[in-house]
């Protein structure tokens, strides 16, 4: 409020000396005023609103002409009422300056008015109007030219182009005026009106112009939104050629009204430079600005900047469209290319290319408004033209010389097939047996070549390609994005390494192929040789050969295999030498090959198989040595058979029949030896003549011996059995058995017999004493004699009549006797120890109990015989004189074989029958009938051990047939035996069992003395 008062005092107080200066003024026009006094000349000053000059002229007038006064009144009554309106207005003015200081279009409207009123009012007025103008002038034709550019970038921002630079046109009013009464002469104004006239004429081209390039933009559009690698292309060329005559007609027009606006500018400038109070608040700087824009807006305003709104956006559109579909192009082209690189895509590359150059193409329409940009003076339209487009052109530039590198790629490629499908047809055929190993060789080695030739080639697209992606990097190193081009120029790159990778391990799968055929070559001769060494090498290790009964035996020939090993041996040595000819072409690769790790794998390959040749040389050689030494061991283990043979004919001449039997062995030992390392089927059939016609005749020789020592000794067992020397009864008989055996397989009844009875005593007698050989004889032994101490004590004390400290000794005693019969229930120091406490203890019971104990024993005979003769013996130890005992024991030990029983009339006579029986049948000399013979003066000699007619005929039985057992084995059987023994030993007693009664089917096996003893064994494990 104290601010706007202010205002409206000083305009008050200026107000009153703006009369005062018109009054002032007044009187020095009266006094210096002329003389004229003429009405009409006070008329045409009032018409001219030069009203001073009237009133001084009219005042001079009535002095002069006082009869006129009236007219003269009149006519300053008029000049009173228009400087009535004046003042006025002039008021009003400086109330507008005070209440409505902003209101620039009143201002200068009431400003007109007094201008209209007044052509000459005085000094102080006219500064005040002019200042007062100049102000408002300024005002409000800025706050006009601000609204004019607001309205016309919201129009742009429409895209109504064209009111937009209509609206812009509405500004060239602001100052106009001014500028044609500021006196600049024709030449300046009548360029100025060309300008504005043109500025018309080029918006009407616009305005007509501009629809149908839109309409043509979108259509072309259209068109490239459906670009793909199957379309036409010429259609859209055609297309685009009609529009790109109206883009270069746009072009023009647009130059042509930024020309304009530069002559403005220019214009200005030149006045400005002649008069430098001359500022923009003038008609050219607002002028040149509705044309071209403020530089100092970001976005394009004014005339020129609607105009390149638009060709902007239109441009855009059409670079945005095909740069879309080029990049989708490539885009899809390098989906394909990554899917199947090495396909050919040639015609691909040729649409790439014809896409790229035609976008240039569209692109190249910018130039025709950069030059203008950039012809005088660089401005900041140019400038972004610069910065914007030339990254995409170069980017484009770069795609388009990215379709050079994939030409060059795909010529590469297309040699490159060629040569594969060739390598690869030439390695099939000789995979399927069509091709030899050396034409494949030499095809292969054929296409390495042909490939390195392309490779050469390849590097000088490489090159190229490289100094092109170098070339484009600088621009992206110092700041212009160049985009997917750079990308592409990259891919272009790496195609052509990725090609020259392909070709390197083309190369590297020749080699490879060229070494897989040498090594299969290699492999086959190794595969040959070793079926050949396998040949030879079984001769020595020998083959199995079936026999009649169905079983195998491995024979060996090692000098059947000496003639092969020879020869495998000079064959191997040249197979080394290629081998190591192979090793030497693989040292001769370049590092590439060399390092690769399949063709070491490959080269591993040949070196192993050039170290199996050398180990197989090695092993033929080797096996042929053995060959060698295995054929002299089969000589010298026949020449040991020989002797050993000549020995044991030397042996049984001199009557020892040990060391004949053992010589025969020997002999067959080293026969069958001979046979193992070397078969013959001459030496197999002389080894079975030979030995078992001598094994015959030993059995034979000796036979007389051991019947007579049989006798002998079955007589001492006897002898000892009746005298209760049981055991040396078992061991005679023993002997007995194996001496019979020495000469026989089955074991000699008489022997059996008694050895069953023997054994028999022993049994009942067994645990009855504790050997000083068993190893719990010296506990045992301090436990019966605690038992013995505690049981004297006891004794001592019953004496003494200290019976309950006697049962406490007795009770020791019991203790002791228990602890030894846990091991030793049937022994009789134990036993006879229990008994005598019992009837120390209590006399009378024991003797009321002695017949109930004797029961108990004589009840135990049948189901524990052993345990219950025990308590016989201890019975009568205590008690001999007990009535019956003593019979009761003897009948116990016929019952249990102690003792024979006595002779039975019917017994001896039965015995004397079967002897009767058996001498008919010597007597006629039946010997199909002796073994029956044998057997029934065995059952005599059963029912009359004392039969000595039996004795006889007996041993002239078993003399006269000989001896049964078989010394030694044919050679087949002798095999069997050995594999059945074998068998026996890994567990398989099943099969081992088998082989036997396979052999002992066979007559002449069936007295082998070590067969059956092999059969007993295995049947003691099932």
């Amino acid at each position: 409020m104290i601010r706007c008062f202010k205002a409206r005092q000083f305009f008050f107080l200026f107000l009153v000396t703006l009369i005062w200066f018109l009054i002032s003024g007044l009187g020095k026009v009266y006094a210096e005023g002329k003389k004229e006094d003429t009405l009409s000349t006070a008329d045409t000053l009032i018409a001219e609103r030069r009203y001073n000059e009237a009133i001084l002229l009219l005042t001079q007038y009535i002095k002069n002409n006082p009869d006129r006064f009236d007219d003269a009144q009149r006519r300053l009554q008029r000049i009173i009422k228009l400087r009535e309106d004046y003042n006025k207005i002039a008021g009003d003015l400086l109330n507008i300056l005070v209440s409505d200081p902003t209101n620039d279009e009143r201002k200068l409207a009431m400003i007109r008015q007094l201008e209209g009123l007044e052509a000459a009012p005085n000094r102080a007025a006219r500064e005040f109007i002019l200042k007062t103008k100049e102000t408002a002038l300024f005002t409000y034709n800025r706050a006009q030219f601000e609204k004019i550019m607001a309205d016309g970038r919201t129009l742009i921002d429409k895209g109504d182009y064209g009111n937009a630079t209509k609206r812009y046109t509405d500004g060239f009013s602001l100052y106009r005026e001014e500028f044609y009464q500021a006196g600049y002469g024709d030449i300046v104004v009548n360029s100025v009106n060309k300008g504005l006239k043109d500025i018309q004429q080029y918006l009407i081209t616009f305005n007509a112009l501009q629809p149908e390039l839109q309409k043509r933009i979108d259509t072309f559009i259209n068109l490239t939104t459906t670009i793909s690698f199957s379309t036409n292309l010429e259609p859209i060329l055609e297309s685009y050629t009609e529009l790109e005559a109206l883009l270069y007609q746009y072009a023009n027009v647009r130059n042509a009204l930024a020309s304009i606006g530069r002559g403005f500018e220019s214009q200005f400038a030149l006045l400005q430079s002649a008069d430098p109070t001359l500022g923009d608040s003038s008609f050219l700087p607002f002028a040149f600005r509705f044309i071209l824009g403020r530089k100092t807006e970001i976005q394009p305003e004014g005339i020129v900047g609607a105009l390149d709104t638009f060709w902007i956006k239109g441009m855009n559109s059409l670079e945005n469209a095909l740069i879309h579909s080029l990049n989708g192009l490539y885009a899809r082209y390098y989906d394909e290319y990554q899917n199947n690189p090495l396909v050919l895509e040639d015609p691909k590359i040729e649409k790439l290319s014809a896409l790229s150059n035609f976008t240039l193409r569209v692109f190249s329409v910018w130039s025709s408004i950069a030059v203008k940009e950039f012809q005088y003076q660089v401005t900041n339209y140019g400038k972004s033209i610069a910065v914007n487009k030339i990254p995409i052109y170069l980017s484009v530039q770069a795609l388009l010389e990215t379709t050079t590198t994939l030409n060059d790629y795909y010529k590469v490629l297309k040699d490159y097939l060629v040569i594969s499908e060739q390598q690869k047809m030439l390695f099939e055929s000789w995979k399927a047996g069509q091709a030899s190993q050396d034409g494949t060789i030499a095809g292969l080695q054929r296409g390495r070549e042909n490939l390195i030739n392309l490779r050469n080639a390849l590097k000088i697209y490489e090159d190229i390609a490289a100094k092109r992606l170098q070339n484009y990097s600088f621009y992206q190193e110092n700041g212009i994005d160049l985009g997917s081009g750079i990308t592409q120029l990259q891919n272009g790159v790496k195609s052509l390494v990725f090609l020259e990778q392909h070709i390197n391990d083309q190369e590297l799968s020749l080699v490879s192929q060229k070494y897989t055929v040498e090594n299969a070559g290699i492999t086959t001769i190794l595969n040959t040789r070793t079926t050949a060494y396998d040949k030879a090498l079984n001769l020595i290790q020998g083959m199995q050969i079936s026999t009649q009964n169905g079983s195998t035996y491995l024979a060996k020939y090692p000098k059947e295999s000496l003639p092969l090993f020879n020869e495998l041996d000079r064959q191997l040595s040249g197979d080394i030498q290629k081998a190591r000819s192979v090793l030497s072409t693989y040292a001769a690769e370049p590092l590439v090959i060399t390092n690769d790790v399949a063709l070491q794998i490959l080269r591993k390959e040949t070196s192993d198989l050039l170290r199996r040749l050398e180990v197989l040389q090695s092993q033929v050689r080797t096996n042929s040595s053995i060959a060698q030494q295995q054929s002299a061991l089969a000589d010298s283990l026949k020449l040991e058979g020989d002797r050993r043979y000549l020995e044991a004919q030397t042996a049984l001449r001199n009557l020892n029949f040990d060391l004949a039997r053992q010589r025969l062995q020997q002999s067959g030992e080293r026969y069958d030896a001979s046979l193992a390392v070397q078969e013959s089927f001459e030496l197999r059939s002389l080894r079975d003549q030979r030995l078992l016609s001598l094994a015959t005749e030993i059995s034979k020789t000796e036979n007389e011996t051991v019947v007579r020592d049989v006798r002998r000794l079955i007589t001492e067992a006897k002898r000892a059995y009746f005298t209760g020397d049981f055991i040396k009864a078992e061991d005679t008989l023993l002997q007995a058995q194996n001496r019979w055996k020495t000469t026989n397989v089955d074991d000699e009844p008489e022997v059996a017999y008694w050895l069953t009875l023997a054994r028999s005593a022993l049994s009942i007698k067994t645990g009855r004493t504790i050997p000083i050989t068993a190893p719990l004889y010296p506990e045992m032994s301090q436990l019966l004699n605690a038992a013995q101490q505690a049981f004297e004590a006891g004794r001592s004390l019953l004496a003494a009549k200290k019976r309950t400290e006697a049962l406490e000794q007795f009770d020791i005693a019991r203790k002791k006797i228990q602890e030894v019969r846990i091991l030793f229930p049937l022994n009789q120091e134990a036993g006879l120890l229990e008994l005598q406490i019992d009837q120390l203890i209590d006399p009378a019971a024991f003797a009321a109990n002695f017949r109930d104990r004797l029961s108990a024993a004589q009840a135990k005979l049948a189901a524990q015989p052993q345990e219950g003769y025990a308590e016989l013996q201890d019975l009568y130890t205590i008690n001999p004189n007990y009535p019956g005992l003593k019979a009761i024991i003897e009948r116990a030990e016929i019952q249990l074989g102690l003792r024979l029983p006595p002779p039975d009339p019917r017994a001896i006579a039965r015995s004397n029958e079967l002897v009767a029986a058996a001498k008919r049948i010597i007597d006629t000399n039946t010997r199909s009938q002796f073994p029956v013979a044998l057997a029934q003066l065995n059952e005599a000699l059963k029912l009359n051990p004392n039969n000595e007619q039996a004795v006889a005929l007996k041993d002239r039985i078993q003399t006269d047939v000989g001896g049964q057992a078989t010394v030694v084995l044919s050679s087949a059987a002798e095999r069997e035996y050995q594999r059945a023994v074998q068998e026996l030993q890994n567990g398989n007693t099943i099969v081992a069992l088998a082989i036997v009664e396979q052999l002992l089917q066979d007559p002449k096996n069936k007295n082998s003395t070590k067969l059956v003893e092999l059969q007993k064994r295995i049947q003691s494990r099932l």
